[in-house]
């Protein structure tokens, strides 16, 4: 039964000390204050971190855009060398086509 009785005694209702509302006040005025005084400091921060956020994100969408031009570049440049080999292969089928026409027109 003593720890109810502690229980009770700690728990029961007490005045504060003399005093004691203005300190609170006091202590609460002297936050505000101090948050007012960083708040331009960490209103700089945030738009610092938006900035770095800006360019990080603008530098990665122009470093993607350069790597998607270079593909199409290099995709154009062997489409083109592919259609030239194809050219040349298909030229040189009609002289054979050609050659064999005139040997065979030239026996008859």
């Amino acid at each position: 039964m003593t720890l109810e009785n502690d229980l009770k005694r700690t728990m029961r209702r007490q005045q504060p000390d003399a005093g004691f509302a203005a300190r609170v006040l006091e202590r609460v005025t002297a936050d505000e204050r101090e948050r007012a005084a960083h708040e331009p400091r960490r209103r700089w921060w945030s738009a610092a971190a938006a900035s770095m956020a800006l360019v990080a994100l603008l530098g990665g969408y122009t470093a993607h855009r350069v790597q998607e031009h270079r593909r199409g570049v290099e995709a154009r440049e062997q489409l083109l060398t592919a259609m030239r080999i194809a050219g040349e292969k298909v030229h040189y089928a009609q002289q054979e086509v050609r050659q064999i026409g005139t040997s065979t027109s030239k026996e008859r």
